[in-house]
């Protein structure tokens, strides 16, 4: 965001509040109270002078009749740091520690006329902060004043000190508007999880309520060449979304959990009840995993800056663990053909699938 501002002055002072110091005019900055700012979130963490010739000058006014430099006492930095930070001091450890860059600070001024004296004076700034140890940009602010007056004494201090004060103003009505809607102001990454259910007629969505029947394995035959009496087609799938809400960005993670009834099959002659509980538990197990994603995301260090290749990993991570928690199950079991493991596993998933449901 960008902000000029460019307005002609006519004015008179009769005191002078900058002074001559060998043949230069020295801008003294005043804590001045009207500077505080009332209602604020952030404070002054560092100023840092990018201007093409860093130090303390600011140009060149005519002073005496003459062209003469203009500067701040000390090295721009600092005078504006102690400046900016009396206004927005630190109040909470929550505010945003901002940093300041001065892109432009100057004062301009040439003669057009017997005692008639033009000038300019600009201001550019940017905002930003580091989340992470990683830069973020918020917002720039620019300005210009434009200025005739008479060639005698010239309060220079109270044109800088407005337009620093509109810098820090533009700041603060910027970050009100945009807190809880700008990624680029959040603090923390918020995981919100939520089961998805979609009307499609060939799947199966996971419900404890609901269990696995005959007809949803639409294949009658055998796949080729297997001796197996029974295969379901299990998986799990996200969606995700982020917003920003308060100091948060929310991560909004849909979860699927389904079986696809056309990839799913049962011999004609093995379609008993146990073998129709052997494929539930692999529907379970799948289920149990989403957990288990679940549980990896929660634990991950999710940046804002980069969060979703995170969770993509993890999905990966995942996945591979059903695959391998699928084989086990399969492997142990005989494929439902020993009864005695098939029992065991039948307890422990039913306790892990009742662990899962009594916290929802």
């Amino acid at each position: 965001m960008r902000i000029r501002m460019m307005f002609l002055l006519a004015m008179i002072f009769t005191h002078a509040t900058a002074f001559a110091q060998q043949d230069r005019v020295v801008i003294k900055l005043a804590q001045d109270p009207a500077s505080l700012l009332k209602t604020y979130k952030f404070y002054i963490q560092e100023v840092e002078d990018q201007r093409l010739i860093p130090g303390s000058s600011l140009g060149k006014v005519i002073a005496l009749g003459k062209e003469t430099p203009i500067g701040l006492p000390g090295k721009l930095d600092k005078e504006l740091f102690t400046y900016w930070s009396f206004a927005a001091s630190k109040k909470d450890q929550t505010y945003l520690p901002l940093y300041i860059s001065v892109k432009e600070l100057s004062v301009q001024e040439k003669r057009v006329a017997p005692n008639k004296v033009t000038g300019e004076m600009k201001l550019s700034v940017k905002f930003r902060w580091y989340r992470n140890m990683q830069p973020v940009e918020l917002t720039n602010y620019q300005t210009a004043v434009n200025y005739t007056r008479p060639e005698r004494d010239f309060d220079y201090e109270k044109l800088i000190e407005q337009l620093l004060d509109q810098s820090l103003a533009h700041f603060q009505k910027w970050m009100t508007l945009n807190a809880g809607k700008n990624p680029a102001l959040a603090r923390n990454v918020q995981l919100v999880f939520k089961e998805l259910v979609t009307n499609d007629p060939d799947t199966v969505f996971y419900s404890p309520k609901r269990p696995l029947i005959w007809d949803d394995f639409k294949v009658r035959n055998a796949k080729p060449g297997s001796r197996y009496a029974a295969a379901v087609f299990t998986s799990f799938g996200y969606e995700g979304r982020s917003y920003p809400k308060d100091d948060d960005l929310v991560v909004e993670i849909g979860l699927k959990t389904f079986m696809v009834k056309s990839m799913s099959w049962g011999r004609p002659e093995s379609r008993t009840a146990s073998t129709l509980r052997h494929e539930q538990i692999h529907f379970d197990i799948t289920r149990l995993v989403v957990e288990k994603f679940k549980a990896r995301l929660r634990n991950a260090d999710l940046s804002i800056e980069d969060y979703d290749s995170e969770i993509q990993y993890q999905f990966l991570e995942a996945f591979r663990e059903m695959n391998n928690d699928q084989e086990q199950y399969d492997g142990e079991t005989g494929h439902g053909l020993n009864a005695g493991a098939q029992a065991a596993w039948d307890r422990k998933v039913a306790d892990e699938i009742a662990a899962v449901y009594a916290v929802q």
